[in-house]
């Protein structure tokens, strides 16, 4: 992985132009970003969503439903 970087670095090195104009770029426009003003709303749709995510029945139909399709997939395969 090390050398990797170093290759890298070196490629971007010897392939960057030295007389480039770097005050003739732009920077990104900055994004418009909403924020939730009322944190108890913010805070009621992380339980919600956490809430999901830790639903033992869904996880347990999620879990049924990948043994099938995997059960059929690699069943019915003449392989």
């Amino acid at each position: 992985m090390t050398a990797c970087i170093i290759m890298h670095n070196m490629i971007i090195e010897d392939e960057r132009d030295v007389d480039a104009d770097i005050q003739g770029h732009m920077e990104a426009p900055t994004p418009q970003v909403e924020r939730v003003i009322d944190e108890n709303t913010r805070f009621q749709e992380f339980l919600t969503r956490h809430k999901q995510i830790k639903d033992k029945d869904a996880h347990i139909a999620l879990r049924n439903a990948l043994i099938d399709h995997l059960w059929d997939e690699y069943t019915n395969s003449e392989n």
